[in-house]
C-alpha cells in the first residue's frame, strides 16, 4: 500500500491586539462598544500604512472619511491612530497623545482596532468615534432616485432637537427639524433633485450649542465611488488669504456678492484658531470664549447675523472641500446676508467668520 502523505498548511496566527480598551478605561474614557464596522475602518487604516509605498500624508483624511462611508457610518466625530511598533508594549506611550486630544464632552462610544504584521514589525489602528446617534439601520451609501429614506435613530443624551440639512446636487440646502417626544430622530429625506451625491447632515443642540453628529453623502441615480477621491492643491495654497479667494469663488458662481475683509473679524478668527490649535480639536464653542456671538460681542462688534466654518485640513483647498462636504458649513458660505468676513489658520486649523455688517461697519 503506497504511504499516505498529508500535507498542512499552517497559518501564521494574526498578530494580538495591543489591549487597547484597558488603556482607554485607564485613561478614564470607560469602555468604547467594539463594533465590527469599525473595525474594518481600522483595518483599511492598518492596510494602508503597512503597504509597500508610503502613503502621502495629505490624503489621509480622504482615505479615512471614504473607509468610514464604505461601512455606512457618518459619524462627525473621529479620532484616528496609527502606529508602526515591534512590540505592543509601545502603543500605550502613544496611545496617550491620542488620548490627550480628544474632547471630554465628546468621549468615544465605539471603537475600532487592527493590526497588521508587516515584515518583522507590526502596524496598528485605532479608530474611535464619538456616537450621537445611534441608527437603526446603516447608512446606505446609495439608493434609486427619486425615492424617500426614512432616517431614524436614538438620541444620545445631552443633546436635543435634531434636525436635518440635506445638499442636494442641485437646487438650495434643505434643513427640517427631525425629533419626537420621545428623545428619537425620525425625518425622510427626499432624493429627488437629479442624480448625484446627496450630503446629508444631523445637527443637534446641547448645552455647548449646535454640534454636527452625522455627516454622510447617499448617492442617487449613480454608483458611489469605488475608491477614494483626493484632490492635492497647487503651491501657494495654503494662506488665509487664499481660502478667502475660494469662497469668493463660490459665492460669485452662485451670483452672490464678494464678502468684504474686516480686521475684527480677521481678528477673532486668528484668535479661535490659536486655540483651536492648542487644544489639537476642532470647536465652536471655547471654555474661555464662549460662542462665536460672545466672541463677536466682547470685539465690540454686533451683527445682526453671523456664522462660523471650522475645518482641520492641510491646505486652502482641503479646508473648502471640507466646508463643501459639510451642509451645514456649505449653506453658510451661501447665505446671502453675509456682507464681511475674516479668515485665519493656526497650523492645520482653519477659521472663517462672516457677519452681517453696515457699509461703514468700524474696525475698533
Amino acid at each position: 500500500m503506497a504511504p499516505l502523505l498529508a500535507w498542512i498548511l499552517l497559518a501564521a496566527p494574526p498578530p494580538a491586539h495591543p489591549p487597547v480598551e484597558a488603556l482607554l478605561a485607564a485613561h478614564g474614557l470607560g469602555a468604547p462598544e467594539r463594533t465590527a464596522r469599525l473595525d474594518a475602518v481600522a483595518q483599511g487604516l492598518a492596510d494602508r500604512l503597512g503597504g509597500t509605498t508610503p502613503p502621502d500624508p495629505r490624503t489621509a483624511s480622504g482615505h479615512l472619511r471614504w473607509l468610514m462611508q464604505a461601512q455606512g457610518l457618518g459619524d462627525a466625530v473621529v479620532y484616528p491612530f496609527t502606529l508602526r511598533h515591534r512590540d505592543p508594549e509601545e502603543v500605550a506611550p502613544a496611545l496617550t497623545r491620542l488620548v490627550a486630544q480628544i474632547d471630554r464632552k465628546q468621549p468615544p462610544t465605539h471603537l475600532g482596532v487592527a493590526t497588521r504584521a508587516v515584515g518583522d514589525e507590526q502596524v496598528t489602528a485605532v479608530v474611535l468615534v464619538h456616537r450621537g446617534v445611534r441608527f437603526d439601520a446603516p447608512l446606505p451609501r446609495s439608493a434609486p432616485l427619486d425615492t424617500v429614506l426614512r432616517l431614524s435613530g436614538d438620541l444620545r443624551r445631552g443633546y436635543y432637537r435634531p434636525r436635518v440639512v440635506v445638499q442636494p446636487p442641485t437646487g438650495p440646502i434643505r434643513e427640517r427639524p427631525a425629533w419626537t417626544d420621545q428623545r428619537r430622530l425620525e425625518v425622510n429625506v427626499y432624493l429627488d433633485a437629479g442624480p448625484g451625491a446627496y450630503g446629508v447632515e444631523v445637527l443637534a443642540d446641547s448645552v455647548d450649542g449646535p454640534v454636527v453628529l452625522v455627516n454622510h453623502p447617499i448617492h442617487a441615480g449613480e454608483p458611489p465611488p469605488s475608491r477614494p477621491t483626493v484632490k492635492l492643491a497647487p503651491e501657494g495654497a495654503d494662506t488665509a488669504e487664499h481660502l478667502l479667494a475660494l469662497v469668493q469663488g463660490q459665492r460669485a458662481q452662485a451670483g452672490l456678492p464678494p464678502l468684504r475683509p474686516h480686521d475684527v473679524l480677521v481678528r477673532v478668527a486668528g484668535e479661535h484658531a490659536v486655540e483651536l490649535a492648542a487644544s489639537g480639536r476642532l470647536t465652536h464653542r471655547s471654555a474661555d470664549t464662549g460662542t462665536l456671538r460672545t466672541r463677536l460681542k466682547a470685539a465690540g462688534l454686533g451683527a445682526a447675523l453671523s456664522a462660523e466654518n471650522l475645518a482641520q485640513a492641510p491646505d486652502a483647498h482641503a479646508a473648502l472641500e471640507a466646508f463643501r462636504r459639510s451642509p451645514g458649513h456649505a449653506r453658510n458660505l451661501l447665505l446671502p446676508q453675509l456682507t464681511h468676513a475674516g479668515v485665519a489658520r493656526a497650523g492645520a486649523f482653519w477659521v472663517l467668520v462672516m457677519a452681517a455688517l453696515p457699509p461703514d461697519a468700524p474696525a475698533p
